[in-house]
């Protein structure tokens, strides 16, 4: 019977893969979450930037007019924070991506190794029941002639 002596080292390249997969989808979820959170917040900007403009085809309050600016500014820092932590997530996803790349790496070559030891082993046992087969019909013919 064959047994591979890395097996364990196997299980343990499969999981740390598995894993690394795993983290890849976090990173995808969250870089989809945050363009999500971008898009919806340029949205209302365009929105109240197109009100903007339209109040100030009207007679406003100067109040109105500093309130509009304020918010305005203050939504571009949050863009400009989404867009920080949207380079930061692509980062980590090219992180973990190649990580997972490593492992999956790692994972094949064990896998070949065991492939190929139990070729091997195939080939061994092969020749020794053709060998043995030899025996036995070499010692068969044997009682026949003596």
């Amino acid at each position: 019977m064959f047994k591979f002596r890395l097996a364990k080292v196997l299980r343990l390249r499969e999981h740390k893969e598995k894993l690394c997969l795993e983290e890849v989808s976090r990173c995808l979820m969250a870089l989809q979450t945050v363009e999500q959170k971008k898009m919806k917040l340029k949205q209302n900007m365009d929105k109240k930037e197109e009100e903007y403009r339209l109040s100030l085809e009207k007679i406003v309050s100067i109040e109105r007019i500093v309130v509009y600016k304020n918010y305005l500014s203050l939504q571009k820092q949050k863009l400009l924070q989404l867009t920080a932590e949207l380079e930061t997530c692509r980062q980590k996803l090219t992180n973990a991506q190649a990580e997972l790349r490593a492992a999956m790496k790692e994972r094949k070559i064990l896998t070949k190794l065991r492939e190929k030891q139990q070729w091997r082993f195939r080939l061994v046992e092969k020749k020794k029941e053709e060998n043995f087969l030899d025996e036995l019909a070499i010692n068969s013919s044997r009682r026949q002639s003596g």
